[in-house]
């Protein structure tokens, strides 16, 4: 990591705060000058996005530099198309760049099978210095880049208050953090995208945050609270997200089930949003009746449990800069991602 600057903005954890539970986050020995990760999807029918996730997958991890860590999930996106996507991670961006030139990943990346069988790609690569990235997880239940045998666990007080992700950012001590684009506007005409290959260059200052949990330690009891008391609150403000992308200013959400590498689902799940900036991020969390009723939900369960919470949480924010590498979208709907709302580039036609 750079070197420790001094805090010109306050931080929001009150005084004497003492957290509800221990919460961890991740620490980095090994001192990345960016981190990196790779958020790749495949949209097709059922069977065809499996079968090339599993294909890229097998290629990833036989390149040079492959990912440290990955995972995989599943969604059905707005336009009735299922994704299977997986998440990688590299400990620095100069490995995934090693990557990124292996021939096998090159051909994935330029979209030569999604153009030839009919499926969309979307690849979405989030670089950033640690000083711009927070996480929070249980230190028994590692996920995402706390699950990373790059990163360790480092117990923090900087949770279970309003304002708490911003105190984990450690740029936050001396960046606001604004968003290049302070509202977000939908283009007069989005790209076609299917038969092209696209790339958008995501705005400065856009979070982009994963946000997960599992049942799957939940007894009878605690199961039965999360479906019944947590879930519906959950999958309420996550809808709201995507049907109001301009007025939440969050231009992608994907509200994803994890699955084993042979695509049977787990017992877990996570959000992944995009926001034009932390303070948009922050604003629905802190003011919207439906992260309010998620919220408030999460603090009865812990108060009602306290130790004894079998539920399991976590999420990671990264918040871009002008160096953030393009979003890439390959043969997919025009309403996918970035691309109804910032101008694409045409890197690539079908035939």
């Amino acid at each position: 990591m750079s070197e420790e600057r001094p805090r010109i903005h306050p931080m929001s954890r009150p005084a004497g705060h003492v957290p509800p539970i221990p919460r961890y986050s991740s620490r980095f020995d090994h001192a990345p000058g960016r981190l990196a990760v790779l958020f790749v999807g495949m949209a097709a029918e059922a069977d065809l996005a499996a079968r090339a996730l599993a294909d890229f997958l097998a290629a990833a991890r036989a390149a040079p530099d492959a990912p440290g860590h990955l995972d995989c999930a599943a969604f059905t996106d707005l336009a009735g198309r299922a994704n299977r996507l997986a998440a990688l991670y590299w400990p620095d961006r100069d490995a995934y760049a090693r990557w990124l030139g292996a021939p096998e990943v090159a051909a994935w990346r330029a979209g030569t099978r999604a153009l030839a069988e009919d499926f969309g790609q979307w690849w979405e690569p989030v670089s950033v210095a640690p000083e711009r990235a927070e996480t929070i997880a249980f230190a028994e239940y590692r996920r995402g880049l706390s699950g990373c045998p790059f990163s360790r666990l480092e117990q923090m007080d900087e949770t279970g208050y309003w304002g708490a992700a911003r105190d984990r950012i450690p740029a936050s001590a001396w960046d606001r953090l604004e968003g290049e684009a302070p509202r977000l506007v939908s283009l007069d005409a989005a790209p076609e995208g299917r038969g092209q290959r696209l790339a958008v260059r995501p705005p400065a200052g856009l979070a982009v945050i994963r946000s997960g949990v599992s049942w799957a330690a939940c007894g009878p009891e605690q199961r039965d609270s999360y479906e019944r008391n947590v879930r519906p609150k959950l999958d309420a403000g996550m809808d709201y997200l995507r049907r109001n992308p301009c007025e939440a200013g969050c231009p992608a959400l994907r509200q994803v089930m994890l699955t084993d590498a042979a695509g049977a689902p787990l017992e877990e799940a996570y959000s992944l949003g995009h926001f034009l900036s932390l303070g948009h991020l922050e604003s629905w969390a802190m003011h919207h009746p439906t992260h309010l009723a998620i919220y408030h939900r999460a603090m009865a369960e812990r108060r009602k449990y306290q130790e004894a919470l079998e539920l399991r949480t976590y999420n990671e924010i990264y918040v871009l800069d002008h160096d953030a590498p393009d979003f890439e979208y390959v043969n997919c709907d025009g309403g996918t991602g970035l691309l109804p709302y910032f101008p694409a580039r045409v890197l690539g036609q079908a035939g």
